[in-house]
């Protein structure tokens, strides 16, 4: 999986969950900013697990589409940001 396929599923993320709304949004800036030198590949590793746990604490079983792309989406940039280290 490619960043930018990564980012494609972020972006397509639309839900009246407005914790997977904001994960998908702060997961994709915070990919932004390492693309452009502004963080580590170690940060943005960090910044998106911590996405990820809170996401799955705040979880809301009705919208598990969404729950199960975001999850794709930031295990997927966090396998690209170790290969880089």
């Amino acid at each position: 999986m490619s960043i930018e396929l990564n980012q494609s599923i972020l972006q397509s993320i639309s839900t009246a969950n407005p914790h997977i709304n904001n994960a998908a949004v702060s997961a994709n800036q915070y990919t932004e900013m390492c693309k452009e030198g502004r963080i580590s590949t170690q940060e943005l590793q960090e910044l998106l697990l911590d996405i990820q746990r809170q996401v799955n604490i705040d979880q809301n079983m009705s919208d598990l589409e969404s729950l199960e792309r975001l999850n794709t989406a930031i295990n997927g940039l966090i396998s690209i940001a170790k290969m880089a280290v």
